[in-house]
């Protein structure tokens, strides 16, 4: 199938372009000769970017982490990738109390599920949802079977949540102050 005459001649347009860049920066389209892709990357945003103090800051912070970085053998590095994946799973653990503490969408949602959850438990009838399958609960890799095991999973993860959340919104990166 092919695209509309437009979308044609705009896409061929754009590649010629792109090839023309390649020409004139000696076979690099995005960062020119001796260029990084950091200082690619930092040349292309507007200084009157709104966000442009916090990309400067990640790439400054990027940069000095960097600095110090080895090349690890392929035993070395099997050798890391328990700790590794350990550290992501934390990390994924981390990304989602603080998505569900800071997104209104989602914290709404959560909350008014919450809320709901709740109710049931204090009328007792929430083990009854869970045993008809109503309501299926999981953590972790097994299925929750017990209302009380459920409510102590959902206050768990509430007191977690906003422990990230308090974290990050405590979480001050001198760059930043440094401009303001």
């Amino acid at each position: 199938r092919r695209f509309e005459v437009g979308y044609a001649a705009a896409f061929e347009a754009f590649t010629e372009v792109l090839e023309s860049r390649k020409e004139g920066l000696g076979g690099s389209w995005f960062t020119a000769p001796g260029e990084s892709s950091r200082e690619a990357f930092m040349r292309r945003v507007k200084r009157s970017d709104p966000a442009y103090e916090i990309y400067a800051a990640y790439a400054a912070e990027h940069t000095e982490r960097w600095a110090g970085a080895k090349a690890l053998t392929l035993d070395a590095a099997m050798a890391e990738m328990p700790e590794v994946e350990r550290k992501y799973q934390l990390e994924c653990a981390e990304y989602g109390n603080v998505l569900f503490g800071l997104s209104d969408e989602f914290s709404s949602a959560g909350k008014m599920e919450q809320e709901q959850l709740a109710k049931l438990a204090d009328l007792g009838k929430l083990q009854a949802q869970l045993d008809s399958g109503a309501y299926v609960a999981i953590e972790g890799a097994e299925k929750i079977r017990q209302a009380e095991v459920l409510t102590k999973a959902v206050e768990a993860f509430e007191t977690g949540k906003d422990k990230a959340v308090d974290a990050v919104l405590a979480t001050k990166l001198p760059a930043l102050d440094r401009k303001k």
